[in-house]
């Protein structure tokens, strides 16, 4: 099997709202009218954002929700793709798995592929993804990390840490055990799509929790030019247990504040729509919480505190995931 017919049996399929699908040296696509476009892209390379051992039909559905996540965070509804492989060798049987991963992902969503690459190369996977968002009196109808305000509650769409705590087990660097929901939150992050749409009319500003909790409330707390006090004790996570063995509990307190893999989202929102938040998380089934509060920036205050359940900061070292470290 050479490089198009690869492309021909595995990633070919019409696109019935592209003005151009596949097949030319472009494709050529347009949002909806009095929309605009939200363009994310992403990479993971074995060894580096996934293990080798890790199910191909997984890591298709992977590749697809982690690139969405960061859709979702900007509250924009997916619409297109493009897909990017570099692989060792072409094995039939492994790329049949991850195209049944893949194409379930996007069939999830309503999303087009639309073009993308093959190469031979150490195995990498990259996907552009298209989503779109309403353009009001010119403004685009998204929800930035540049929006939170002083006196703004902070919430999380889901748990953290579990996702963290399982590949750490998983590469010996943890010298304990997983359950089995925290390696599925590993190998099957979910994607807070329908959440982030629904947020649009009611969080300040948003990210997702891709590279650990403390990277990402730094982020947003920098662009808004505000600071974050987080509640520890708030924090939804499935680590209850490692947290209450003293032995653990270190280990355990950092994996929770600091890795990734997570991709949940961050966001803020005013006090009076507390409920409305709420109530959405309720709608979507989801276990989020509200985790702290904003506030003015300070040259004397860090810009993101965390608060144990005796009201003493937490000091962590380690704020997340660095690509080159």
């Amino acid at each position: 099997m050479n490089e198009f017919e690869l492309i021909n049996r595995f990633f070919t399929r019409p696109v019935k709202d592209a003005l151009v699908g596949n097949g030319d040296d472009a494709a050529i696509v347009a949002p909806t009218a009095d929309h605009a476009f939200v363009v994310t892209t992403d990479s993971l390379i074995e060894g580096r954002h996934f293990l080798p051992t890790l199910d191909p039909l997984k890591l298709g559905r992977r590749l697809v929700h982690v690139n969405l996540s960061d859709l979702a965070a900007m509250g924009a509804s997916p619409r297109y793709a493009m897909l990017s492989l570099a692989l060792p060798r072409i094995d039939e049987t492994w790329v049949s798995r991850f195209a049944e991963g893949f194409w379930a992902a996007l069939d999830e969503f309503g999303i087009g592929l639309v073009g993308g690459n093959t190469t031979r190369g150490a195995l990498a996977l990259s996907i552009t993804a298209f989503g779109e968002v309403p353009v009001v009196s010119g403004r685009a109808n998204a929800m930035l990390r540049s929006g939170a305000k002083a006196g703004d509650e902070v919430w999380v769409s889901g748990e953290l840490g579990g996702a963290g705590w399982a590949l750490g087990c998983m590469t010996g660097e943890i010298e304990a055990s997983a359950t089995r929901e925290q390696i599925a939150a590993y190998e099957a992050p979910t994607a807070r799509v329908a959440l982030g749409i629904s947020l649009r009319a009611v969080a300040t500003s948003c990210i997702d929790i891709s590279d650990g909790l403390l990277s990402e409330a730094n982020h947003l707390a920098r662009a808004s030019h505000v600071s974050l006090a987080l509640d520890f004790a708030s924090i939804p996570t499935s680590l209850g247990d490692v947290l209450a063995d003293a032995k653990l509990r270190a280990q355990a307190t950092q994996t929770l504040l600091t890795t990734g893999d997570a991709y949940e989202l961050l966001f803020t929102a005013s006090r009076d729509r507390h409920e409305d938040v709420r109530n959405l998380l309720a709608h979507h089934g989801l276990r989020g919480a509200r985790i702290g509060t904003v506030h003015a920036a300070s040259t004397e205050t860090q810009a993101v505190s965390v608060i144990d359940s005796a009201g003493r900061m937490i000091e962590i070292s380690a704020q997340g995931w660095d690509h080159f470290a």
